[in-house]
């Protein structure tokens, strides 16, 4: 099955958006229990920098495997390409192989017959 420039578009940026708001909601959470002295309190700081290079990681290795599927997918389409025109010259080949073949045998039978 082979997917759609858009389809792929969709598939990169519909987890991206996710992702936004994942991460929005994290340092949402992050905020609220920050100013209460909470567990995040000491580690703030560390926390939404952990959260936001934690995003720019998946993001980015995201992107790049559905670069990848488009890359796979054009590589295949030559791929096809490319074994459909061997396939054609062999043909040919072994169609032009069995004519000389037939030449061949047929001077071959008629040198049997002549002696």
């Amino acid at each position: 099955m082979r997917l759609s420039k858009q389809s792929l578009i969709i598939a990169t940026i519909v987890p991206l958006i996710f992702g936004v708001v994942i991460i929005s909601n994290y340092i949402e959470a992050l905020n609220i229990l920050q100013p209460l002295g909470q567990s995040t309190f000491l580690i703030y700081n560390q926390a939404v920098v952990i959260g936001v290079f934690s995003f720019l990681a998946l993001a980015v290795y995201w992107c790049v495997m559905m670069y990848l599927i488009y890359l796979l997918q054009e590589n295949l389409m030559i791929l096809d390409s490319n074994l459909d025109k061997a396939a054609d010259i062999g043909a040919k080949h072994l169609t032009e192989s069995k004519n000389l073949l037939n030449q061949v045998i047929a001077i071959l039978k008629r040198y049997e017959t002549s002696q």
